[in-house]
């Protein structure tokens, strides 16, 4: 499904916001690697094509695999995202987070959350 600033997978969804970033929904259960973040940077190409912040709410028991994150850690991977501000649900994703930061290291400013507007706070300062 396809409106004008949102486009809908099976793992998650893609908004881009009014106020100049992306937000991404996981599904509860969604599992996010190589196939949905090829289907992610063509949605953002589609829906504005502009590097901005993302806030990524992740579902209960989204998850994801440690070659994945090594992968989106790169900007060049990542060609749309400014900076990443993920909001966590389950201790998994935390210790996946920890690990992404302090070993992995990504590329671009990236931030863990327990509420959403502790993340959007943190990446209005991305936004032009």
């Amino acid at each position: 499904m396809n409106s004008s600033n949102r486009i809908i997978f099976k793992n998650f969804s893609l908004v881009l916001q009014d106020e100049g970033y992306y937000e991404i929904t996981m599904e509860e259960e969604g599992v996010f690697g190589f196939d949905e973040l090829t289907l992610l940077v063509e949605a953002q190409k589609t829906l504005s094509g502009k590097k901005l912040p993302v806030i990524v709410m992740c579902g209960q028991y989204s998850s994801t695999d440690i070659d994945f994150i090594r992968h989106l850690a790169k900007n060049e991977n990542d060609p749309y995202s400014k900076a990443d501000a993920f909001v966590l649900k389950s201790v998994a994703q935390k210790l996946m987070a920890n690990f992404y930061v302090k070993i992995v290291v990504p590329e671009r400013p990236t931030k863990f959350f327990n509420k959403r507007t502790e993340a959007y706070q943190w990446i209005k300062q991305f936004m032009e």
